[in-house]
């Protein structure tokens, strides 16, 4: 009993005695000072990396190089500062539990273990975030890319590059989902950004019609697009009558866009020359059956 008694008596002294609760708030205090340091470096070095990126923005004279490189760098703005972070985190931790009296070298030895038996298990996790290294390196693409994914050839995700990160991709659809995908799973990628687009439409006509004064009349109005909407960089083409059968030709136009600005080019086309053919009197297919319908009902 006496000796259970000095054991507790051993183990409450050191919190009767002033200098331990002096200590302590000494080191809570030291803990403070560090974790403020490292939000003050972290602020500072992510301005830094702004500004760098920003500067050398402003040295590209093309503008189409310009608004590349803008893209390029607000992607790597984002991974370098959190790269940074981890490291001002992580140089704090150490710094933190050393003050404590900790054995940092000791900890970091028995992480490596403990990492290699989780890496086997975490295989997916691994190959996620080299697949995020090769990505963002390679410049398979960039935030505000248009892009469509897919996985052994099937589509997963199609939509603008909201943000990328080391283990997973975020797409906004056309429709407003955001979908979270593993870099891993990615094995196709479609950039729709990188290169200027091509916005293709095919618009019916009467077999009846002529089909050179309609192509003519075309290549006429199609000259006024470009000074219409500035995202057509050449005046679209009349690329020639496409199919044909017994009550329709269908004549295929095509227009090159700004990049990722196929999809709107193609609409702003089939509005136009819906309104084009309209006002030119220029007559549109009927099927053959209400062709034949309309002949009975006037006999």
């Amino acid at each position: 009993m006496n000796q259970f008694k000095a054991i507790l008596t051993e183990m409450i002294r050191p919190f009767l005695e002033p200098e331990t609760y002096s200590n302590l708030l000494t080191k809570l205090v030291i803990v403070l000072i560090y974790v403020l340091v490292a939000f003050i470096v972290i602020r500072i070095l992510n301005k830094v990396i702004e500004q760098f990126f920003k500067v050398n923005n402003k040295s590209s004279k093309s503008a189409k190089y310009k608004s590349s490189r803008a893209k390029r760098s607000k992607t790597l703005i984002t991974l370098v500062q959190n790269v940074v972070g981890y490291i001002v985190w992580f140089i704090t931790l150490t710094t933190v539990l050393s003050k404590f009296g900790i054995s940092v070298e000791s900890i970091l030895a028995g992480a490596g273990v403990v990492g290699l038996a989780i890496g086997f298990g975490a295989q997916t996790l691994v190959k996620d975030v080299i697949a995020g290294f090769f990505i963002i390196f390679e410049n398979t693409f960039d935030i505000g890319d248009y892009v469509g994914i897919k996985n052994n050839s099937a589509p997963i995700a199609e939509g603008t590059i909201k943000s990328i990160g080391l283990r997973s991709t975020r797409v906004l659809s056309i429709t407003g989902e955001l979908c979270t995908i593993p870099n891993g799973t990615m094995s196709e990628v479609t950039n729709y950004s990188v290169t200027n687009g091509v916005s293709i439409i095919d618009i019916p006509i009467s077999i009846n019609e002529d089909l050179n004064k309609v192509e003519r009349k075309m290549e006429e109005f199609l000259k006024t697009i470009p000074k219409k909407y500035d995202l057509f960089i050449a005046v679209p083409e009349v690329w020639g009558v496409n199919e044909i059968n017994s009550y329709q030709a269908t004549m295929r136009i095509a227009g090159e866009t700004l990049p990722g600005e196929h999809f709107t080019g193609s609409r702003i086309l089939r509005r136009e020359l819906k309104a084009f053919l309209d006002e030119e009197g220029i007559e549109t297919p009927t099927p053959a059956l209400v062709q034949m319908y309309q002949q009975n009902n006037e006999q």
